[in-house]
């Protein structure tokens, strides 16, 4: 097994000599949701795990995306987990045999494997843990020709811990101390920062046409706030993505100094997004981290657009598929940064009913492929790679990833797997190209972190743009 690089065209993946390689495959190996119910190394059997992998080799996948279990590898006490790290010595060589390339994905030590804001939101001693795992963790995994990438964490976004998007976290009380402490860790350089942006307080109010008597007093909302080109709100939202990248840099240098050959990415939404407020990826836009990372990713789905204010189920008419597809080739144009694109997470539902964001109705396991079908089709010009959430269906997760595999969770192949296996046959070993732009569109960025209508003008030009059969290329001034 050779390792993989990006090509010197930034666009390509390659092997180490030459051929070509198109990340094709799926998250998580088996029905576990790692913020529902933890990870495979939580009760490690490694015959299983040849036997899944066997069955994505079989369909021509051939990259996966796994939470580590940090907490079954590293403990911030007493440091490296020895059986833990044998268990992922297991899990890489069975990836080798398959064929299969791996982008491990960090938790939070002591915490959940997938989400943990609070933890997140502390850049004192939790990052200071997270830096010696990986200095760990990717100091003994190394240079493993098995390891695609390393994935710093699951969808980073500063948030509260308050009412998840998750539905199964919405019944769980709202710790409102939790909540204050978390606030004001995310908080707590913001003063200093306007200080060093603004240089002095007078220079400050004249330009934001205030009156604060110091910068402790300029409020700030860790969520999205509807006030058009205000230059407060803008700063704020500035401010949260310094942070983000503050966080990231120092985990990103140790693996660097660790595993020198090896790639990082970090597994982000998407940072603009149709049908909703600015929130997804909250202090980690790509545009603001994209120099640290080998691979810009995108996690896609149309759960905003399901909701009653959106643009409508893309699976209950032409109209709403054909917005939602255009608005992905925005998506996926918006984060080209002269780097490979990769939709790293993106999926929807077949076989049963669902919920993302909202209830959804019965959606067949043909409709399901389907979809991904003409998604992918309409992306191959924009994005390089497909990694479908999930792998296999998880039936206890309350979410689409109860119905949303390749196979089901007892390794059953789904009309999706023929999608994969038919993509494998389209691109395995091809060189893709990028599509030329034919237009550039040109927005705001403070008008884009500030205003609500603006978003949705942007939106509705860039599906306009794509309608028109153009292809557009985005400048944010």
């Amino acid at each position: 097994m050779q390792r993989i690089r990006v090509a010197s065209d930034r666009w390509n993946f390659q092997h180490e000599d030459g051929r070509y390689f198109v990340p094709l495959g799926g998250n998580m190996i088996n029905e576990q949701h790692p913020f529902y119910s933890g990870t495979i190394f939580d009760r490690f059997d490694a015959a299983a795990c040849d036997r899944w992998l066997g069955l994505m080799a079989s369909v021509g996948l051939n990259c996966l995306r796994q939470a580590i279990g940090v907490d079954r590898v590293f403990d911030a006490a007493t440091g490296a987990k020895a059986a833990g790290l044998a268990h992922w010595d297991t899990f890489l060589s069975l990836c080798e045999k398959h064929g299969i390339y791996v982008m491990p994905v960090g938790g939070y030590l002591g915490g959940n494997d997938w989400f943990d804001s609070p933890m997140l939101a502390d850049s004192g001693k939790p990052l200071e843990d997270r830096c010696r795992f990986w200095e760990s963790f990717a100091g003994h995994c190394a240079d493993h020709p098995a390891i695609l990438a390393y994935d710093l964490a699951n969808e980073l976004s500063y948030a509260l811990p308050v009412a998840s998007a998750l539905p199964q976290a919405k019944d769980r009380p709202v710790d409102h101390a939790l909540v204050a402490a978390t606030d004001a860790k995310l908080k707590d350089t913001w003063p200093a920062w306007l200080a060093s942006r603004y240089g002095s307080l007078d220079t400050m109010n004249r330009l934001h046409g205030t009156k604060h008597d110091a910068f402790a007093s300029v409020p700030g909302s860790v969520y999205f706030v509807d006030k058009p080109f205000d230059q407060a709100a803008f700063d704020f939202r500035c401010y949260l993505n310094d942070r983000g990248y503050r966080w990231c840099k120092p985990q990103c240098d140790v693996i660097r100094s660790v595993a020198p050959q090896q790639m990082i990415a970090s597994g982000n939404n998407g940072w603009l997004f149709p049908d909703m407020d600015l929130c997804l990826a909250n202090g980690f836009h790509n545009i603001a981290l994209h120099d640290l990372f080998d691979i810009v990713t995108i996690h896609v789905y149309p759960a905003p657009q399901c909701l009653p204010t959106g643009h409508g189920d893309p699976l209950s008419g032409e109209e709403a598929m054909r917005f939602f597809l255009a608005a992905s080739v925005g998506m996926a144009r918006i984060d080209h940064f002269g780097k490979p694109v990769m939709m790293q997470e993106f999926g929807w539902y077949g076989g049963g009913e669902s919920r993302f964001l909202c209830p959804l109705p019965y959606r067949s396991e043909q409709e399901h492929a389907d979809y991904i079908d003409r998604l992918c089709h309409k992306l191959i010009p924009h994005v390089n790679g497909f990694v479908n959430w999930p792998t296999f269906d998880m039936p206890a997760a309350n979410d689409v990833s109860n119905h949303g595999g390749m196979f089901t969770h007892d390794g059953k192949p789904k009309p999706l797997a023929g999608v994969y296996e038919r993509l494998s046959r389209e691109l395995a070993g091809k060189p893709q190209r990028r599509a030329q732009g034919t237009t550039t569109l040109t927005y705001s960025l403070q008008g884009l972190y500030t205003s609500r209508q603006y978003q949705d003008r942007m939106w509705e030009e860039t599906v306009a743009t794509v309608h028109a059969g153009q292809t557009p290329d985005f400048r944010f001034v």
